[in-house]
Formats: C-alpha cells, structure tokens, sequence
C-alpha cells in the first residue's frame, strides 16, 4: 500500500507535468537507473540488502 502522502505528492507531480498518474509512473520506471544486477541504484539505501526481506506484519 503506498502511503496517502506519498500518493499524493505522486499525483500533484503528476498533474504538474499534464500527465495521469499511469503515465507518470511509467516515466518514473523507465528513468530508473540500475546497478550491474538490475537493482534499482536507491534500494540499498531504502530497503537494505538483498533478501533480507520484510518482517511479518503483526496486530
């Protein structure tokens, strides 16, 4: 689920640039620079390693 900030800001960037939200995210997917495994060059800094994975959702 993406944060309803996060969505928003997406969608504000979006309409500032006269584009839907799809099209937005496609340019955002294809800009994307990656490393020399195809990972995308933040992931480490936003996500940690490789297949440390996410813990279990509790509650």
């Amino acid at each position: 689920m993406v944060p309803a900030d996060v969505h928003a800001t997406a969608y504000a960037n979006a309409r500032a640039a006269g584009v839907s939200m799809g099209k937005y995210l496609a340019e955002l997917i294809r800009r994307d620079q990656l490393d020399e495994s195809g990972r995308p060059v933040w992931a480490r800094e936003a996500f940690g390693e490789p297949g440390q994975g996410e813990l279990p959702m509790t509650g």
